[in-house]
Parts: structure tokens; C-alpha cells; sequence
């Protein structure tokens, strides 16, 4: 977690640096140097707003199936207003009362919403997000089954098989032990195991195309659980939320419920 910090942290100073170089939205009569170091600063505060309001956005998504660029565009909303008056007393030198009463600030609003868009945007890119394969028409559904039967055990004489052990390629550190279930957030995948969790910079599709063999499902946009995990599932409202076998909870998505029971999980 903290490396990814420090790589969006220095994506938006990078940013910022780059924006005040160009002084867009009658910035560019300021000096160089005090445009580069305005934008930055204003760039970082969006961060701080935007992040919290993105998790939040993210686990309203997870929760209703809403799609994540749905999310991302509503919390852009939410929080380009208080950063819309962070930035409107600092550059027009207003307290509160007056920045909130000031007539360009919802054209200034605009402008900030518009900023933010490509930072995030941007950041998505640099980051190596597959936002085109994950929403494109022709690419295949996100909530797609993907169940793989392991081969066959051994029979012995005297002990049921055991479910196989997961072993997949992914970038794991050694003795890392069976995989339980994947948790995409944002451009990362949370590795769920035996008591242990890691986390890997990887799509979710990728993630689960290195399992291999491993008899599992993606039971949702974010979560791809190892069927031998599963502890049990109960109902809240319409919703379905499996219990893993080390206390997490997973949401199902409602159109993969036919496939859980197709697949013998329920």
C-alpha cells in the first residue's frame, strides 16, 4: 500500500508540474514557477479529497453492481465542490462565506471537474489500467464465470481426496500457500490466503488467467473466490454474501447467482 501512495503521490506532482507548465483557465499570466507550484499544491489537495471519496465510491459499487466508471464520475462530483472552494480561497484570496457567494464559482467548479477528469484519467493510464478491454462492447462481461475443474485426485483406499492446492503464477512471495480469493481495488489485486494476504499490480482478468487450474469463480466485478473457501453464503435483502473460510465476506453479483448454482456451490 504504501509504494502505491508513492506512486500516485509522485503521478500527481507530476501532473501538477506539467498543468502549471501549460497555465490553462487564465493561469498562464502568473509567474512560471508560481503557477508550476499553485498547480501542485491544487492537484495534491484533489488527491487528498478524491481519494477517500473514491474508496467510498468503489464499496457503493461493489455493494449495488453499479459500474466503476459510474463511481469514479460521481465521486469527480462529490469531491470537486469542497476542493472547488479550497482552491477558490486560495487563488482569489476569499474566506468561506465569501467563496461560497462568489458568482464564478460554479464556472470555477467546472473547470475543477474538468482537471480532475484528466488527472484521473491519466492516472489510470499511467498506472496501466485496462479501462478500454474492461468496457469495451466487444470484450467479454466482467461478471463471466470462470470455472476450471482441477484434475482428478488419486484415488487412495482409506482417506477422501483432499481439494487440490492452488498453485498459481502469480508474483507471489515463496511459501506464500494456497490462493482463497482475489479482491480487485482499483489497479490492484488483493491475494487472499491461508492467514496471509499480499497485494500485486495486476488486472483482475490477468490475475485470474494465471490461476490455471484452480476450481474457482468470479463471483463478482471485484472478487474471484476459490471454491473450496467458501464457509457458507446468507441472504441480505437482495443480495447474497458468501463467508470464506477466513472470515471475509464476499458480495455475489445477482446475475452470477445461476451460475454459482450451475457450478454446484449452492
Amino acid at each position: 500500500m504504501a509504494k502505491r501512495l508513492t506512486i500516485e503521490l509522485l503521478i500527481m506532482v507530476a501532473l501538477g508540474l506539467l498543468i502549471g507548465l501549460l497555465g490553462p483557465f487564465g493561469t498562464f499570466d502568473a509567474p512560471p514557477a508560481q503557477r508550476m507550484v499553485s498547480w501542485v499544491i491544487w492537484i495534491l489537495s484533489g488527491y487528498i479529497l478524491f481519494r477517500p471519496t473514491g474508496i467510498v465510491a468503489r464499496w457503493l459499487c461493489e455493494a449495488t453492481g453499479m459500474p466503476r466508471y459510474t463511481g469514479t464520475l460521481l465521486a469527480l462530483v462529490v469531491a470537486s465542490v469542497p476542493l472547488t472552494l479550497v482552491i477558490t480561497m486560495m487563488a482569489m484570496r476569499m474566506d468561506f462565506g465569501e467563496a461560497l457567494r462568489w458568482p464564478g464559482f460554479w464556472t470555477m467548479y467546472l473547470y475543477i471537474w474538468v482537471v480532475s477528469a484528466v488527472v484521473s484519467t491519466a492516472t489510470n493510464v499511467l498506472l496501466g489500467r485496462g479501462a478500454p478491454v474492461e468496457a469495451g462492447a466487444a470484450a467479454p462481461s466482467p461478471l463471466a464465470a470462470r470455472v476450471v475443474s482441477s484434475p482428478a485426485p488419486e484415488p487412495t483406499p482409506t482417506l477422501a481426496p483432499e481439494p487440490a492446492a492452488l498453485t498459481p503464477a502469480l508474483p507471489l512471495p515463496p511459501g506464500f500457500g494456497t490462493v482463497r480469493a482475489l479482491k480487485g481495488e482499483d489497479h490492484y489485486i488483493r491475494v487472499i490466503g491461508d492467514g496471509r494476504e499480499e497485494m500485486i499490480l495486476m488486472r483482475m482478468r490477468d490475475a485470474i488467467d494465471r490461476l490455471g487450474a484452480a476450481e474457482g469463480l468470479r463471483v463478482h466485478r471485484s472478487w474471484w473466490v476459490a471454491k473450496a473457501a467458501v464457509a457458507g453464503m446468507r441472504r441480505d435483502g437482495r443480495t447474497a454474501i458468501l463467508t470464506l473460510t477466513g472470515g471475509h465476506e464476499v458480495p455475489v453479483a445477482r446475475d452470477m447467482m445461476p451460475h454459482l448454482r450451475a457450478a454446484g456451490w449452492l
